[in-house]
Parts: C-alpha cells; sequence; structure tokens
C-alpha cells in the first residue's frame, strides 16, 4: 500500500476524491446539540434528508491530501459494514469474530510526502517561515496509525466477520530526530509492533528520502496505542494476534511489552497518586524560596529573566463543526492534536519571543470521544524550563469539551509538548517560577518528562540533541 505522487498524479487524486464524494454514503455525525426530527421513512444527516440523487458532504477536502488518500477507501468501508452489521443485529445473533495470525509486514502502510518534488504538497505544509508544519504531520501520523490499525486487523471476509471500531487511545511518545525541510521529499510509514486483547500499538516514522528516493535519515518517530471496539456495542474486540518471524520482531514485540508495563508503573507513581520524593520536595522548597523573594522584595521578575507559571497561559476556543468529524462521526484525532499543536507553538513563541522548535510530544490520552456541536476549548502554559541551562521548556495543553446548552465541561486531552529556542535567539528563554503548590506539582511532573525525552533523544541518536 505504498504511493510515490508526483505533480500529475496529484491533479489526479483531487479528481478521484471528488467523484467519490459524490457517491459517497454520508456519514453519522454525534452531535451534542439537538437535532431536528426526521419523519420515521426519512434519515438525517448533517445535510438534512437523505434523498437518492443527492449530493451529501466529505470531510476529506478539509483534511490533508495524505489524510484524504488513507480515509478514502475507509470511508465507503466503513458506511457498508456499519449498515450490514445493523441488518444482521436486528435479526440473528453477531456472528463470532474470525482471528488470524498476522505478520508485522502485514500492516506495513507507506505513503510518500512529496515536499520537495511537487509544489502543490509543498504549498499545503510549508509554514509562514519556510519550514513545515508539524501541526499538519501530526495528523497524518494519526491518520496513518489508524489505517495500520485497520490493516492488522482485516481478517480478509466481510461476509463472515463482523465490522469493528478502531480508536486512537493515546499517543505514548512523539519525537522529533531531525529538523524537516521542504527541500527534502520524506516517506510516512509504519507497521503494527504489539497487540494485546483489544489493543494494539502501531509504531509510525518519517525519513528523509534521498535522490534515490530511499530512505536515509529518520525525522519523526510515534508510536500511538489503537483500541478496537465493536461499532453496536462499543464493547472491546479482540484483535488479530502476531506471529513473529525473526530477532528483530521479537525485540519490538518485547519492547512494546516493556513500554507497556512502563506505563502502568508510571502511572502509579505519578504526581496525581504518589508524593513527590524527597529530592523533589527539596526542589519545591527552593521554588517556593525564590518565590517569597519575588513577592516580598518587591524585586523584578523581568530583572531576573524569570517569569510567574500563570503568566505564561494562552487559551483559544473552537465550535467543533461536522468537517471536523473522523470516520465514525466525533472529532478527528489528528485535529484535536493539530489544533493543540498550534496553540502550544504561540504559547512558546510568546514564552521565548523568538521562532520556536519542536522537539516532543509524550503521553497523550484521548479519553472520551468528542461530539460535534460543542465548544472546544484550549490552554496552554509552560510549565517547566531549563533556563539558564539551556532554551528547552515544556509546554502543557488542556483540552476539555463544553456543552453548550449545559454549560458541563470535561477534560478530553492533556498535551504535553517539548520545544526549544534557537541557540541564535535574541535572548535565553525565561525560568519559570510556580506560585501554589498545584503549580509547583505541574513543574515537577515536566520536569520528569523532560528528563525522560532526553534519554529517549539519546537513545534514538536524535540529531536535534544539542538543542534539548
Amino acid at each position: 500500500m505504498s504511493s510515490r505522487f508526483l505533480s500529475s498524479a496529484s491533479r489526479q487524486l483531487a479528481s478521484t476524491i471528488l467523484q467519490r464524494n459524490a457517491a459517497m454514503v454520508p456519514l453519522r455525525v454525534r452531535s451534542c446539540m439537538p437535532t431536528q426530527t426526521a419523519p420515521a421513512d426519512e434519515e438525517f444527516d448533517i445535510d438534512g434528508p437523505i434523498r437518492p440523487g443527492t449530493r451529501q458532504h466529505s470531510v476529506l477536502p478539509h483534511r490533508t491530501s495524505l489524510t484524504a488518500r488513507l480515509w478514502v477507501d475507509r470511508f465507503d468501508r466503513n458506511n457498508a459494514e456499519y449498515q450490514q452489521q445493523l441488518a444482521k443485529s436486528s435479526s440473528t445473533a453477531a456472528a463470532p469474530r474470525q482471528l488470524v495470525l498476522k505478520r508485522m509486514s502485514d500492516s506495513y502502510v507507506s505513503e510518500l510526502l512529496p515536499f520537495k518534488s511537487n509544489s502543490h504538497v509543498r504549498e499545503e505544509y510549508i509554514t509562514f517561515a519556510g519550514g513545515i508544519r508539524i501541526a499538519k504531520v501530526l495528523e497524518d501520523l494519526d491518520a496513518m496509525a489508524g489505517s495500520i490499525a485497520y490493516t492488522h486487523c482485516a481478517s480478509g471476509d466481510l461476509d463472515m466477520t463482523p465490522p469493528i471500531t478502531i480508536v486512537t487511545a493515546s499517543v505514548d511518545r512523539l519525537d522529533l530526530l531531525k529538523r524537516p525541510t521542504v527541500n527534502q521529499d520524506c516517506m510516512i510509514s509504519g507497521k503494527t509492533t504489539y497487540v494485546g486483547n483489544s489493543s494494539l500499538e502501531v509504531t509510525v516514522r518519517v525519513d528523509g528520502l534521498n535522490a534515490a528516493g530511499e530512505p536515509e535519515d529518520p525525522i519523526v518517530k510515534a508510536r500511538f496505542t489503537m483500541v478496537a471496539r465493536d461499532p453496536i456495542t462499543s464493547r472491546a474486540v479482540q484483535v488479530n494476534p502476531l506471529v513473529l518471524e525473526d530477532d528483530e520482531e521479537r525485540r519490538l514485540f518485547s519492547m512494546g511489552a516493556d513500554l507497556r508495563a512502563k506505563k502502568k508503573i508510571a502511572a502509579s507513581t505519578s504526581l496525581n497518586k504518589a508524593p513527590p520524593t524527597s529530592e523533589e520536595r527539596l526542589i519545591i522548597h527552593d521554588l517556593w524560596q525564590q518565590s517569597r523573594k519575588y513577592s516580598e522584595s518587591g524585586t523584578s521578575l523581568a530583572d531576573n529573566n524569570t517569569v510567574w507559571m500563570a503568566d505564561t497561559k494562552l487559551s483559544s476556543s473552537h465550535i467543533t463543526q461536522p468537517q471536523d468529524r473522523n470516520i465514525h462521526g466525533f472529532v478527528f484525532g489528528g485535529f484535536l492534536m493539530r489544533q493543540a499543536f498550534d496553540i502550544a507553538y504561540s504559547c512558546a513563541s510568546l514564552f521565548s519571543q523568538a521562532h520556536p522548535m519542536f522537539l516532543a510530544m509524550d503521553d497523550i490520552w484521548f479519553r472520551k470521544p468528542v461530539p460535534i456541536g460543542c465548544i472546544l476549548q484550549f490552554q496552554a502554559q509552560v510549565v517547566y524550563s531549563r533556563a539558564p541551562i539551556s532554551n528547552s521548556f515544556q509546554v502543557q495543553v488542556t483540552a476539555d469539551v463544553v456543552d453548550p446548552l449545559t454549560g458541563k465541561r470535561d477534560t478530553t486531552n492533556v498535551f504535553h509538548c517539548t520545544f526549544t529556542a534557537a541557540k541564535m535567539a535574541p535572548k535565553p528563554v525565561p525560568h519559570v517560577l510556580p506560585r501554589t503548590y498545584a503549580e509547583s506539582m505541574l513543574y515537577l511532573d515536566a520536569k520528569r518528562r523532560w528528563e525522560t525525552g532526553f534519554e529517549m533523544a539519546k537513545e534514538g541518536h536524535s540529531l536535534v540533541l544539542d538543542e534539548w
């Protein structure tokens, strides 16, 4: 499932997508707003009653061209499978799922990101500073992880095997190993590297291509945890097991098992459940003494290149629209990542007073699906800075879903991003100072994440290690 697109092929792709959209079965929309009541013999979607011969809107034009390529077949297939399952569930008991032994290579998917050779793609991803929009790459990474997971879970016999829904449970780790550039074509690829009962780990990477079109430089590495659910009952569904064929695959699978165990340990020792260590308590005391010095003496923070953590906050709101949805009718996880990254980058820019460089993102849990028609509120703040040792710092983004009719608020995601200001920046980044115990916990948590990320960058032989 590998694609290499040149300029002419990209133009053909746009035409193909439009043709498919015209005949596409409209997607269901999961909305938190009241909908118009339809007569019993009519089915409604976002465009009103579905009538034979009418054209329904598609979300594909609102995604990147790569995500559209990955979604286009899944759109048609998802709706056909869902309708088939509805018909069967109303008359007979659901057929047991047929499990098939899969190799890691069976789920391998790759796509080209022709930043250099395709001017249309370059225009789609380029930033105001001439770089690559990481936010859009994040959207593509999530779409690629979903495509890989569906490929792994496919059993081959659609008539005998019930369909499943696969959603992103978490982004366990995402590291930038080299700064991407518009002057190099890239390849995004991945495969399933670990499976549990109803969950699977998908490893996705972006590699730079040499003049011969072969991967040579790893740019981004990411690990996603995907979960399988029954589309009717939303219950967990067992996924196809993996058969390991060589030592490298056994190493990858063992790494996935180890990382899963470490996630459980990290969750049990997080600051939400366990107190700080003795060393961390000394750090809190030192931070408290610093805050007293500024509060009681009237000493200016600016004179010492220091800012209060609360003063770094930045907020934004977004009304979720049908164009933001995925193939299941909820807001696309890649869209959430893209929006969160944009506000994190904005917060980082204001904090550093420079064009910051993204380094890593970790431990992003998708706690609950986000319906259409709700208010999505993002709040970003700098929670840790390495100043004066280096220019790297941590930005935390909290995403809350607000029901506009009731005012009920739920946190759906918390994003943790590592940035750095260029060494040639006009001035070093400030030191971040917490004022309260809660802010001190944010500081310590971010410090832990930075230290973990730094070790991962060393192990991965990151070409941007000196930026940490």
